[in-house]
């Protein structure tokens, strides 16, 4: 009886990928990271439309790491004027008004302990550390 060949793997030269939220993300890199950031750019928007004028902390991340840094200018969270920034912020203000749910990420959850926000990985439990934990108000 002939043996019957196997399918090449079309995959095997490809990084892993997750696809969460209308977004292809590239496992263990810059754009990893990205989307984690997706979150708080979320949080940025809200507290835009508390203070207008609060700073996109969000332009300090990747000092020092230029692959993160472009990573965060093409996905569109760093790099921004005011006027893009407020313009952002005015569509997601309308998205939620439409009865869009808030960002959420099936890549982690962010829950609190004494206050505190902590990022716990799904599959494992482990509480990641993380510089942006600062107490809740």
């Amino acid at each position: 009886m002939p043996k019957s060949k196997s399918k090449p793997n079309k995959y095997a030269n490809k990084s892993p990928q997750v696809f969460e939220n209308g977004f292809a993300v590239t496992l263990g890199g810059a754009d990893e990271i990205v989307h984690h950031y997706r979150r708080h750019f979320e949080r940025l928007l809200d507290r835009l439309t508390i203070d207008p004028s609060a700073p996109n902390w969000l332009e300090q991340v990747g000092n020092g790491e230029p692959a993160l840094r472009d990573a965060m200018r093409r996905a569109g969270l760093t790099g921004l004027t005011r006027e893009e920034l407020l313009e952002k912020r005015d569509d997601y203000v309308a998205r939620l008004e439409a009865g869009e749910e808030p960002y959420s990420s099936k890549l982690h959850r962010v829950v609190c302990w004494n206050d505190i926000p902590k990022i716990v990985d799904r599959e494992t439990g482990e509480v990641i550390p993380s510089a942006l934990a600062v107490p809740a108000n």
